[in-house]
């Protein structure tokens, strides 16, 4: 049987690069039934501006074939399971599956076509005025180009599926790509990190295209971003922020210390309904350190008893605390010297080194596995008996 049409087919531009991704035919066209996807047919037109959209009898031609995409069959349950090494080898996507062809922009993509034979229209001559007449009225103004008329030099996307036994399935909707100048080049700028998050700011491209100018801003994690490459990948490079940004900055949840993180910017721009981004931004890279001390310890209380005072104090909740340090001095505490020479976990301590019936002042500072230090909590003043 014949499998349904690709589901979800999206196409995006960065730079001269196509991303077409599409979900692969899990159902036969009739909705139920056995089948099997052999692959997958791209076929792909540039047209020029003002050129009607091609209909499928002229545009699902082999020469327009740009990319045979071959997908896995099901799995046979009664097959035994592969070797892993073998399963590791497969890199074909199955039923269902999210795929992405990418395309490079070339000049020969930037060629027009003209795949369907215009529709010659009857010549009409305008009938001779007779002596008197009044003038010609002037011809209409231009009518505005119907929707299915690109306005700008555009590229034509649809898939379809074919079964093993050369079934064809219905294809996908059809996807445009304006072939413009992209958008210039954002110039990378200052990184910096707080506790929780990092922060990127950069600066507009130095110039922008008079079809496509660039104003809004895709964030890419540099690892993430594509590579251009042409030929399938399973997704797609997606941007870190749900939508395009209308500022130079970008803030991003989460500043793990000593773990490098790299970014790269493009710049955005809108064509109708599609979107056209320009090139990658040089990487904008940080490597966040923990400078920034837990918070002073809380509730601290001392009791006296004989020979030795007993501290006790609440726990601090930060996950990276190392321990702390016990501050003890003699009243009425001017100064105060650690009475531990080391972090200790717990969160009570007995000074068993006091004289009865002197007082001493005490505090703990928290501290966390980096070394910072918080401020120094409430002082107590206790004398053992």
């Amino acid at each position: 049987m014949a499998p349904e049409g690709p589901q979800e087919i999206v196409g995006r531009r960065l730079g001269d690069t196509v991303y077409l991704q599409m979900r692969v035919p899990a159902k036969s066209a009739a909705g139920k039934g056995p089948f099997s996807v052999d692959h997958l047919e791209v076929y792909a037109v540039t047209l020029a501006p003002g050129t009607a959209l091609p209909p499928n009898r002229d545009l699902l031609k082999p020469s327009q074939v740009v990319a045979k995409i071959p997908v896995r069959p099901p799995v046979d349950p009664d097959a035994p399971e592969p070797e892993e090494k073998e399963a590791a080898k497969e890199t074909r996507p199955a039923p269902g599956d999210l795929v992405t062809f990418v395309e490079k922009i070339t000049p020969a993509q930037l060629t027009p076509q003209m795949i369907t034979t215009p529709v010659k229209e009857p010549k009409h001559k305008e009938p001779k005025a007779k002596k008197g007449a009044p003038a010609t009225p002037p011809p209409p103004a231009a009518a505005v180009p119907p929707p299915d008329v690109p306005v700008v030099l555009t590229r034509i996307y649809v898939v379809r599926g074919v079964s093993k036994n050369r079934n064809v399935g219905p294809t996908s909707p059809r996807v445009r790509v304006p072939l413009l100048a992209a958008p210039g080049r954002v110039r990378a700028g200052s990184t910096s990190w707080n506790e929780s998050s990092v922060v990127l700011n950069w600066e507009p491209p130095p110039s922008t295209s008079d079809e496509a100018p660039g104003v809004l801003y895709n964030v890419y994690s540099a690892a993430a971003a594509g590579s251009g490459e042409v030929g399938v990948a399973l997704t797609a490079p997606l941007p870190l922020n749900e939508k395009p940004l209308d500022a130079p900055t970008f803030t991003r949840t989460g500043a793990p210390p000593g773990k490098e993180q790299c970014f790269i910017v493009r710049a955005v721009a809108t064509v109708g309904t599609a979107i056209i981004e320009g090139d990658p931004s040089d990487p904008m890279c940080v490597t966040p350190k923990d400078t920034f001390p837990p918070a002073p310890p809380k509730g601290l209380t001392a009791v006296g008893g004989p020979g030795a005072i007993n501290l006790i104090w609440d726990a601090n909740a930060e996950p990276d605390l190392g321990g702390y340090l016990v501050l003890r001095g003699d009243a009425p505490g001017d100064t105060l010297q650690p009475l531990t020479p080391q972090p200790i976990r717990e969160t009570r301590y007995t000074d068993s080194s006091v004289k009865p019936g002197v007082g001493y002042v005490y505090a703990v500072i928290a501290v966390d596995k980096a070394g910072n230090k918080s401020a120094a909590s409430n002082r107590v003043q206790e004398a053992a008996r």
